[in-house]
């Protein structure tokens, strides 16, 4: 069976190297319930959509830490849970398709500074909407920056709830392509106890395939020149478009989050 190594994420190599994992197979039921789960690894389970991947890799992280650590270094984190998607339909895109399952406390032990800032940051944006910065809060930290954000959407899976939204990371002024657009599920249980995190690939026709393709209008140096501009142009358009127009449907990436059950 084919395992997913995910090409541009060297802390989920370095993750997949020193973790404990097992990789499983399911058999596809078209009349399946949505409501009968059928992916288990420790505390989640979840239903798969066949047309999102025929199997997974389970993979309990050990902690990872450092007294000498700079803040929101992606390095750190504690032993925590995280899936990962086979055969998914989208490959060679700069996030793997994964579920982690972080214990609350315990990173914010590790990460007084950062994840308190994170959790309260959800916790509003869950019960009000309000969004307090410019960007959106995100585990697994990442080096790169969030350039924009659309289709935000409150969700609740059994014992949490949390809001999904589509975004891209960068590490500078490039074009926005479907290598790195990402659908993102950013949640809490209900306890407080585990954060939800989900990173899915997804593509859209209007975006460029990679990154040698400049947007149209743009010259390498406009790029780099107006890129708040492209940026914020290229998200708003995205905002506009059908959840159904993307590849795979934001509708069936739904209904996976629905379905995540958190157990004891």
């Amino acid at each position: 069976m084919k395992k997913f190594l995910p090409l541009l994420a060297l802390f989920t190599a370095i993750i997949f190297l020193s973790g404990c994992s097992r990789s499983n197979e399911f058999t596809p039921d078209t009349e399946l319930d949505l409501t009968q789960n059928n992916i288990t690894c420790n505390k989640i389970s979840f239903y798969l959509d066949p047309s999102l991947g025929d199997g997974y890799e389970c993979t309990t992280v050990p902690e990872s830490s450092s007294p000498d650590r700079p803040t929101y270094y992606p390095f750190i984190y504690p032993t925590h849970t995280e899936v990962t998607i086979q055969n998914y339909p989208l490959t060679q895109t700069q996030f793997p398709p994964q579920i982690w399952i972080y214990p609350v406390a315990e990173f914010s032990e590790q990460l007084p500074e950062v994840i308190p800032l994170l959790v309260a940051d959800l916790k509003s944006i869950i019960s009000d909407g309000t969004i307090s910065g410019k960007r959106m809060p995100f585990l697994p930290a990442v080096l790169e920056q969030q350039t924009f954000f659309a289709h935000e959407k409150n969700i609740s899976f059994t014992g949490g709830q949390g809001i999904r939204f589509i975004t891209e990371y960068s590490e500078g002024p490039n074009p926005i392509t479907n290598q790195n657009i990402i659908y993102t599920f950013q949640g809490l249980s209900d306890d407080g106890m585990y954060w939800v995190a989900v990173t899915l690939p997804i593509s859209h026709p209007t975006l460029p395939d990679e990154y040698s393709t400049l947007p149209e209008g743009y010259t390498q140096e406009s790029l780099i020149m107006d890129n708040a501009a492209y940026t914020n142009d290229v998200g708003g358009r995205l905002s506009t478009v059908a959840p159904d127009s993307f590849t795979p449907d934001l509708s069936i990436l739904d209904d996976l989050i629905m379905s995540i059950t958190i157990g004891q």
